[in-house]
């Protein structure tokens, strides 16, 4: 029973709760809509997960105990907040073409592909890349076999070269597996890689066919499907990928809960924001920039829910800040030294701009530059601007991507490591943390060729009904 509770358990809690929150009718009726609570809700079910075994090794207590109080809470929430209808299903996705059931087909075989690939460079390297068994994979060993308060050995300072202040929601979710199924396993850290990996390429093609249709949905999903190096670097198991999941899942909840004037969906988008922060250091920067974005572009449009759902999960990310993990490399003692010499340097600047440049172009790899076939793609389609119902959060994307790349200028700019060394082996993966978010705000910004695609069905006055009508 115990590995069937690996990931049954975190996935229960999150679909409940993403249920509860989202209007997901009757607890007890399935929904085509289903599939896209059950990969958001897995993805938050196990942040949530991880969350609580931290916890538990803070506090003494069982973390599997925690877990079960915590699902038992969001599936009595799922259970009295039942609707008769699902708010997703009242809006009218287009039909069933041939042109979709070609891109359908088509999706399927690239999937089976990325599957194979991933597959292939797992059995190759099943403690995945340097980064995963140096860091995460490094920490799971720690908490899974010290108990009492060796555990916080982890942190020494005489790991600094491992970062030990990076957050924990990968080793602590693999060393809970590991407790669960009694032994270290490299099965699980890959079936966790897997999952955000695929995680990101279904919640992509789920949320923009909620949104703008199946035949958008589906393109945006090719585009991520055409991106071999999301599974490369899925299979490397490093968190990366988590940092994509969530970015892009802030994205789908937020852009939903401004589609369906929606608190419950802001809750979520919270939730989600804040566990990109529990996953790696750029997830808060992450979430500071949306935070930021969201004041300026929709003047803190349901800012208040936003952050009811993401203080509960950002405050075991803060206590981890501030009484568990050491000083990072910038703003230790030996980032400190030379800053001000960093910072005035003008050759930074153009080394840093130029191999961005350079890693975009190359990105991929694919013979054509992915970020040129997107505003090829955006060019050709057309953008959707002027009497668009997402502006909110196409101007909330926008920003907070702009504000995320400014974040990783200075962190570049600030490092005090060998900057070639640093841009040389960390730009692609700050690309592909940002990427969903880029396919996600293309495809929800550009016009799409399919009669009736996603909208609210009208009322008997003509009026357009909101998902809570």
């Amino acid at each position: 029973m115990m590995p069937f509770a690996i990931g049954l358990l975190p996935a229960a809690t999150g679909f409940f709760l993403v249920r509860a929150l989202s209007g997901g009718g009757s607890s007890l009726r399935c929904c085509r809509h289903d599939l896209f609570r059950l990969v958001l809700g897995t993805g938050i079910g196990i942040g949530l997960a991880s969350e609580c075994f931290f916890l538990g090794l803070v506090t003494g207590s069982s973390e599997l105990l925690l877990e079960i109080v915590l699902l038992l809470t969001v599936g009595t929430a799922a259970v009295l907040n039942r609707k008769k209808k699902c708010r997703f299903c009242e809006t009218r996705a287009g039909g069933d073409t041939l042109l979709n059931r070609w891109l359908a087909s088509t999706f399927a075989f690239l999937l089976f592909l990325d599957f194979a690939v991933f597959v292939w460079v797992s059995v190759r390297t099943p403690r995945g890349g340097w980064d995963a068994w140096a860091i995460w994979n490094l920490r799971a060993h720690f908490l899974y076999r010290n108990g009492g308060v060796a555990w916080r050995d982890a942190f020494a300072e005489v790991l600094d070269w491992s970062h030990p202040d990076y957050p924990l929601l990968l080793p602590a979710f693999v060393a809970r597996g590991w407790r669960l199924l009694g032994r270290e396993s490299s099965a699980v850290p890959i079936v966790l890689a897997g999952f955000f990996t695929f995680g990101c390429v279904g919640l992509m093609t789920a949320s923009l066919t909620i949104l703008r249709g199946a035949r958008q949905g589906l393109l945006a999903g090719l585009a991520l499907a055409a991106t071999p190096w999301l599974y490369v670097q899925g299979a490397m198991q490093c968190a990366d990928i988590p940092v994509a999941f969530f970015g892009l899942a802030t994205f789908a909840t937020m852009a939903m809960a401004d589609r369906f004037n929606s608190r419950g969906l802001a809750v979520l988008a919270g939730v989600t924001a804040a566990l990109g922060g529990w996953a790696k250091n750029e997830g808060l920067l992450w979430f500071g920039a949306f935070l930021v974005a969201r004041m300026i572009a929709a003047r803190g449009s349901l800012l208040p829910a936003f952050m009811a759902g993401a203080v509960p999960v950002l405050a075991p990310v803060v206590f981890f800040k501030t009484r568990v993990a050491t000083s990072s490399d910038i703003f230790g003692a030996a980032g400190r030294a030379g800053m001000m010499t960093r910072v005035l340097d003008p050759a930074r600047y153009i080394l840093i701009a130029r191999e961005a440049f350079v890693h975009a172009w190359n990105f991929g790899p694919l013979p054509i530059s992915a970020f040129a076939l997107l505003i090829v793609y955006a060019a050709v389609a057309g953008l959707r601007l002027r009497q668009n119902r997402d502006r909110a959060i196409l101007r909330t994307g926008v920003i907070a991507l702009a504000f995320t790349t400014m974040g990783y200028f200075a962190i570049y700019l600030l490092h005090p490591n060998d900057l070639a060394w640093e841009l040389v082996n960390s730009a692609d993966r700050l690309l592909l943390q940002m990427w969903p978010g880029i396919v996600f705000v293309i495809f929800l910004a550009t016009r799409s060729s399919e009669h009736g695609s996603a909208r609210p069905l009208r009322g008997s006055g003509g009026e357009d009904r909101c998902g809570i009508c």
